[in-house]
């Protein structure tokens, strides 16, 4: 059921899959479709939650409005907290919404974006023309051109069925014309530059290097702003990287949003009993073990089990002889003072 905003405007979202929710913005005149290559990757790590908003009303604050969107949204799920990915103009949401409701984002995953403002290197006039479609004059035409200007050759080469079915899908699933202008007055205003350093949530920046768009300067800028954030280009791919290189895409971000737990030393299955029970009660590094005050009893039993070791072929032949010779030396030092 769709979530009520105004008398003019609703919200219509998507659930997929089971675990941590992660909320997906879409940029300037992209749908919740536009995600078609990331809901099936990360719904199998995540409740991941795709939103459209239905109708017309002014932005009179700007991108502001545009995150009480994705407020009212997480209100309604009852989401107390959630990773968020930005696209484009998504991506400036995503991180006045870090800033405005910091208690709502757990990680924050920034895609073909910048913290707006002059930025250090600007659009092109040429690519703006292009993604504005301007010299068309069909509706098709502006759409063909905006994307053209979005994609890389490569892909467009490699990917043409596919680049195609994104320009019908884009058709079929156009804001208005006043929505839209509403939704690029709201970019072009949008300007966090002294401000995005206060962003606290772990933050990954991913960028085309053929963005013509947003130039990859910008996300090197944005990287480099927030505390700790990690940037990641990928070759080509321009502005629609999420779509033209979704596999490194997605396999960033789902390792990015579900850091690896600390792996716990488990002793192989097949050594005998008393080898295991030994390892266990050792530390992980022998270091610390060999640099106590042990007596020489501990040095025989060290080199008995080196030895049974190099007879598995085990790979730890090094180590071992490291810790043996440690143990020598520190009992040689004793029998001399």
């Amino acid at each position: 059921m769709p979530v009520t905003i105004t008398e003019n405007t609703s919200i219509d979202y998507d659930i997929n899959g089971e675990g941590p929710p992660l909320l997906l913005i879409s940029g300037l005149g992209f749908g919740r479709w536009g995600f078609f290559k990331q809901v099936p990757a990360f719904s199998r790590h995540f409740r991941t939650i795709t939103f459209d908003v239905r109708g017309e009303r002014r932005l009179e604050n700007g991108v502001a409005d545009l995150v009480e969107d994705a407020v009212a949204l997480l209100d309604h799920l009852v989401v107390k907290k959630a990773h968020v990915l930005g696209t484009s103009l998504g991506g400036f949401v995503a991180q006045e919404l870090a800033l405005l409701r910091p208690d709502l984002v757990d990680r924050l995953v920034l895609v073909c974006t910048s913290y707006g403002g002059r930025g250090p290197e600007s659009m092109s006039r040429q690519a703006l023309a292009g993604m504005l479609g301007w010299g068309s004059f069909s509706p098709e035409g502006i759409v063909r051109r905006g994307l053209e200007t979005a994609t890389s050759e490569t892909y467009r080469a490699e990917n043409e069925d596919e680049f195609e079915q994104i320009v019908s899908w884009r058709l079929a699933d156009s804001p208005s014309s006043g929505a839209y202008y509403e939704q690029a007055r709201a970019g072009a205003g949008f300007d966090l530059s002294r401000d995005v350093g206060h962003i606290t949530s772990p933050t990954l920046v991913i960028h085309g290097a053929e963005d013509c768009c947003v130039p990859v300067a910008n996300a090197a800028a944005l990287a480099g702003a927030i505390p700790g954030a990690k940037l990641r280009v990928l070759d080509n791919a321009g502005h629609l990287v999420f779509i033209e290189r979704f596999a490194d895409v997605n396999r960033e971000v789902v390792s990015f949003l579900r850091p690896r737990t600390p792996r716990t030393y488990r002793p192989h299955a097949k050594w005998p009993a008393k080898m295991r029970s030994w390892l266990r009660d050792r530390p992980r590094s022998l270091g610390r073990w060999v640099r106590e005050d042990v007596g020489q009893h501990r040095l025989r039993s060290l080199a008995g089990h080196f030895t049974a070791t190099r007879k598995m072929g085990i790979n730890r032949v090094a180590e071992y002889k490291r810790a043996v010779q440690a143990v020598r030396r520190n009992s040689l030092r004793r029998k001399t003072r």
